[in-house]
């Protein structure tokens, strides 16, 4: 090695290591020092997309964003790979070939195009460095073109990131900036001497996000550019995406001779409904058949990422993906004389869009089943939830109603904060020496029986492991545990059991009992507040808590009764004593959904804190 490579080296180093302290003072994870996206796209059917990232890796928290993924369907696939590790002084001490990546569906069904390539990057010492080049070739047409997100990482600062994009001469692309202003990511096009577009974007310098609790979720907070076509060709069919009603007109175009049943199929649906006298009646016979005779595999196959399977092949076949199952139903309401509407929602985004239609805002699909009492939204998916339920996923949420006249927006209902609750009533026999004998039953409505009806398919053990983790107590002996659930409007699951458990603690002549073991504190931290409180669910827990206190003891310090009153919840609490031996405790706390500024963060922390603070609270017994 000569001097001058040795001073280039040295000098390496220290800048290295300088700019390793700088982003650990700053208490970083990684560090995207460049990333280079180039998409030329030779057709409305063909393109090539070039790939470059480097990417700084500081600690254990950031070797997420040293990974490599690549997504792949029958639309895109991976031609060249390269990579390459370097030390903390630069030195490369690992190239990394295409034929150490690892593959991957997206699920384990009978069918599906979907797979990713990937590579997980595992140096032993910090920081290191790690530089991917990769290209991917684009087939058979575009639902939009690759979004450009220069940040993937909590706790990851970007020095630099470009994107471009060229378009044959008389195609136009829509591009819309979320989570960030023209500032942080400059965005322009132009036409080249030849004609063509050019789409080109950069971002420099964006500061590292952290993840808040009661915070933003990553879809709201990392900036991305969306780029789409106003027309588009895939996989032969032509379609217009530059409004939602015109993209849907192009969706509904693919439903079209789908919702075809063969004779004896459609003798089968008159026979299941033949004892039915209202709509409401048929739909629910229609919908349970369908639960109990298909099941949900993921299918995406060329369209079938958009287009459902013909329903006539999913009844045959007992299987099917959100969209073929829905599409399923669909036509056998219409052999019934009952019409409905195929919707496209994402189960993780409460709101799309509304001046930006484009393919990749939408994940899943359900059904519109418009009653004259009533209009009935359909999971297809899920045959144990109860008819026209809303779960989590999709209450609440904004949809896209696939109509013959073109797509419409809509939002779904969601239901009152009050009606989802957990109610716990037990009776607590507390013996002498703390131990206790309880009778405990729970209800759960909305979204907790969400979480609760999946026990029912559970082996005993883990049902057993699943009611004993809602108890704030070591050693917890169960019992005669029973499990039941009713699949109404407004779905509850019940559970109810016996246990034995040391509850509370002697120390000399006292006895300390908690006031509540069925309750948690909520999680919470005294940080620098950026983001806005979020509460996304509102719910209620309802506890009516029965002790019977040990002969000859009497109560040293009562709980005292107790109401809070604020913008995100209440919370309320009172004692009664029937006698010197029989007391009782209710409380009842209700959490608001919405947002609240920042700035309400420390209110809302105090809250949390007096809450969990009750919950907490200690009677103090004393032997007479």
């Amino acid at each position: 090695m000569s001097a001058l490579d040795k001073v280039c080296r040295l000098v390496g180093l220290i800048t290295f290591c300088w700019s390793a302290w700088c982003v650990k003072a700053q208490e970083l994870h990684s560090v995207v020092k460049d990333a280079q996206t180039e998409i030329i796209v030779r057709s409305e059917t063909q393109g090539s997309e070039k790939q470059s990232r480097t990417i700084m890796v500081l600690d254990s928290q950031g070797e997420d964003a040293a990974w490599f993924f690549c997504d792949c369907d029958m639309f895109r696939s991976l031609q060249k790979f390269s990579g390459e590790i370097m030390d903390a002084s630069g030195k490369v001490v690992r190239r990394i070939k295409k034929s150490e990546l690892q593959k991957s569906e997206y699920s384990y069904s009978l069918m599906t195009d979907d797979y990713f390539y990937y590579y997980k990057c595992d140096y032993p010492s910090y920081p290191f460095t790690v530089k991917y080049e990769w290209t991917v070739k684009h087939g058979k047409g575009f639902a939009g073109y690759p979004a450009f997100r220069p940040q993937t990482e909590y706790g990851q600062r970007v020095e630099k990131a470009a994107y471009s994009l060229l378009l044959p001469e008389g195609q136009v692309c829509r591009t819309r900036l979320v989570n960030v202003g023209k500032e942080e990511i400059k965005v322009s096009s132009r036409l080249t001497p030849e004609g063509r577009l050019l789409v080109e974007a950069e971002a420099r310098l964006l500061p590292p996000l952290s993840s808040e609790l009661w915070g933003l979720s990553a879809s709201e907070l990392f900036p991305m550019l969306y780029l789409a076509p106003a027309s588009f060709v895939l996989d032969g069919s032509q379609g217009d995406m530059s409004t939602w009603k015109e993209y849907g007109k192009w969706q509904y175009g693919l439903l079209e001779g789908r919702d075809a049943l063969s004779e004896e199929q459609k003798s089968k649906v008159r026979e299941i409904v033949a004892g039915c006298q209202a709509s409401r009646e048929k739909v629910r016979a229609l919908y349970d058949y369908l639960g109990k005779h298909t099941r949900y595999v993921s299918i995406q196959l060329g369209l079938g990422g958009f287009q459902p399977i013909a329903a006539e092949e999913v009844w045959t076949a007992g299987f099917g993906d959100c969209k073929g199952l829905t599409n399923l139903l669909k036509a056998m309401l219409k052999e019934a004389g009952i019409p409905s509407t195929y919707v496209t929602i994402n189960t993780y985004k409460e709101s799309l869009l509304h001046d930006f239609s484009n393919a990749s805002q939408m994940n899943h699909a359900i059904l519109q089943v418009p009653l004259r009492e009533d209009t009935l939204w359909l999971e297809c998916t899920n045959p144990r939830l109860p008819l026209g339920f809303l779960h989590s996923g999709i209450a609440g949420h904004e949809a896209l109603l696939v109509e013959e006249t073109g797509g419409r927006l809509c939002r779904l209902p969601s239901y009152p904060d009050s009606l989802n609750s957990r109610q716990v009533t037990a009776s607590i026999d507390i013996e002498p020496d703390g131990k206790a004998v309880m009778k405990v039953r729970e209800a759960s409505s909305l979204f907790f029986y969400e979480d609760r009806a999946g026990l029912l398919a559970l082996e005993p053990d883990r049902q057993m492991d699943a009611a004993r983790s809602g108890i704030a107590l070591q050693r917890v002996i169960l019992s005669n545990l029973k499990m039941h659930e009713e699949k109404t409007a407004v779905p509850f699951f019940l559970m109810s059991y016996q246990a034995q458990t040391q509850y509370g603690h002697k120390t000399g002549n006292r006895l300390f009992l908690p006031v509540n073991v069925f309750q948690q504190p909520l999680a919470a931290s005294k940080e620098e507040r950026r983001q806005p409180v979020c509460i996304d669910k509102g719910y209620v827990y309802a506890d009516s808590l029965h002790y019977r206190l040990p002969e000859g003891y009497v109560v040293e310090k009562m709980y005292e009764p107790v109401r809070i009153e604020t913008p995100f919840g209440r919370f309320e609490s009172f004692v009664n004593c029937a006698d010197e031996r029989n007391m009782s405790v209710v409380q009842h706390l209700l959490v608001r959904k919405g947002r609240y500024a920042a700035e309400d963060y420390a209110a809302f922390l105090d809250f949390l804190q007096k809450v969990a603070g009750q919950y907490g609270e200690y009677i103090i017994l004393r032997k007479e």
